[in-house]
């Protein structure tokens, strides 16, 4: 018997072996297929393409934390400084069918059946030209935002303008061709963006989730919040509907932020 249990030492631990590559892989799937490292992996697509795409005097500054007036922090995937304007560029990755219009506070997925909404990232984008704008002191008709899909999508409704598959991004900011800015200017724009970028701490940069979710969630009547996508002043309504109240953007129908009421 013990004859026995030794000649099948071998196999068993080939098998243990087998099990154990088995767990790796499928933990290493799952962290490949997170959406963090999606993101990742479509932020790192974009910037390649934008950085073949187009010339050397376009300046492009990827993956970029700024302060925000009120405390928080906002990350920008993409910014590329030019003679043409300042182009803002929010990566998404997605698959199946994208619904969306300019309007809409929210967009949809559907892959298959399934179907799953996401904040209408046009309007996400317009935060961070807001951001940009304020801090820099430059007037908004100097920005231009542009919204980049990478994955396996298809829009199955018209794309609003600005909205682009990624491999088409270059060749968007490309066809924007009348001259705004100095060209001696381009540099100075791209450096206090860096200079600004330089005023986080660590701890600001790696709190910056948690600001994000701070400004999206509902608040109490009275302690009025600042814009989640424009930080500007916010004030209280009450929707047709319901009667419920709601902070909306004072800005509203620029810019059409809102934060409920709890």
């Amino acid at each position: 018997m013990n004859e026995m249990v030794e000649s099948f030492k071998p196999i068993f631990r080939m098998l243990g072996c087998a099990f154990g590559l088995v767990i790796v892989f499928r933990i290493f799937l799952l962290w490949w297929n997170s959406p963090k490292q999606k993101g990742k992996r479509g932020e790192k697509l974009v910037a390649g393409r934008l950085r073949k795409g187009l010339p050397d005097e376009y300046r492009i500054l990827n993956d970029v934390y700024l302060p925000l007036p009120d405390g928080t922090t906002t990350q920008i995937d993409h910014i590329v400084v030019s003679q043409y304007g300042i182009f803002v560029v929010e990566t998404k990755t997605y698959a199946g069918w994208i619904f969306g219009d300019e309007k809409s506070s929210e967009w949809t997925q559907s892959i298959y059946r399934k179907k799953s909404r996401f904040q209408n990232p046009m309007r996400q984008n317009y935060r961070h030209v807001c951001a940009l704008a304020d801090n820099l002191g430059i007037d908004k008709s100097y920005f231009h935002g542009v919204v980049a899909f990478t994955g396996d999508c298809t829009f199955k409704t018209k794309m609003p303008e600005g909205v682009v598959y990624s491999r088409r991004a270059a060749e968007y900011i490309r066809s924007v061709n009348r001259p705004i800015i100095k060209a001696e200017q381009v540099g100075e724009v791209a450096s206090a963006i860096v200079e600004w970028q330089g005023t986080l701490s660590e701890g600001q940069i790696k709190g910056h989730v948690d600001n994000l979710k701070k400004s999206h969630s509902a608040v109490r009547e009275g302690d009025t919040p600042r814009c989640p996508y424009c930080g500007g002043e916010m004030v209280l309504r009450k929707r047709r509907g319901d009667g419920k109240s709601f902070y909306g953007c004072k800005s509203y129908p620029k810019c059409r932020g809102i934060v409920n009421v709890e």
